[in-house]
C-alpha cells in the first residue's frame, strides 16, 4: 500500500514540476472543436453532379500558418461506402492553397462529375443502385505521413 501511495505522490510531484517548467503536457479542453469534413452533392444541369467539400482542421492560426509555410498539404479522397470495404472513387488530390483562419486550416473546394461515372459506386445488384459517398481529408507532413484526419458525412443517392 505504501508503495502505491509513494508512486502516486511521485507522479503528482512530477506533474507539478512539469507544469511549472512548461514541458508541454497540455490537455485538450473538453469544449475543443474537432476536425471536420462535410460533403454535399447537388444535381446540376446536363446530367452532372456538383460535389462541395468543406474541411476544417482545428488549431491556432499561428500553428496553421507555420504548417502551411512548411509545405504540409491537405489531401482529399472521395470514397464509396460499402459493407465489406470502402473504395476510392476520386483522388488523392493534394491542396497546399488552403486558407489559414482563426479556426485553423480551412479548405473549401468542389468537383463536377457526370451521372453514372465516378460517383456511381454500387452496381445495384444488392443495394437498389443507391450510392453512398463520403470524403476523407488528411493533413500530411512533407514526407507524406498523416498528422490529422477527418471523415465526412455520407451522402446517399443515385449518382
Amino acid at each position: 500500500m505504501n508503495k502505491i501511495i509513494s508512486r502516486i505522490g511521485r507522479g503528482v510531484a512530477f506533474g507539478a514540476v512539469a507544469a511549472l517548467l512548461g514541458l508541454g503536457f497540455a490537455a485538450t479542453p473538453a469544449t475543443a472543436a474537432a476536425d471536420s469534413a462535410v460533403i454535399a452533392i447537388t444535381k446540376q444541369p446536363g446530367d452532372y453532379f456538383k460535389v462541395n467539400i468543406d474541411v476544417v482542421i482545428v488549431m491556432t492560426a499561428a500553428q496553421a500558418q507555420q504548417l502551411k509555410n512548411a509545405g504540409h498539404p491537405i489531401v482529399l479522397r472521395i470514397w464509396g461506402e460499402d459493407p465489406a470495404s470502402d473504395n476510392v472513387r476520386w483522388g488523392p488530390d493534394f491542396f497546399r492553397g488552403y486558407d489559414v483562419t482563426d479556426q485553423g486550416m480551412e479548405l473549401h473546394t468542389y468537383y463536377y462529375f457526370k451521372r453514372g461515372t465516378t460517383l456511381n459506386e454500387d452496381s445495384g445488384v444488392f443495394d437498389g443502385e443507391v450510392d453512398d459517398i463520403y470524403v476523407g481529408a488528411r493533413l500530411l507532413n512533407p514526407s507524406g505521413n498523416t498528422l490529422r484526419s477527418a471523415r465526412s458525412n455520407t451522402v446517399h443517392g443515385k449518382f
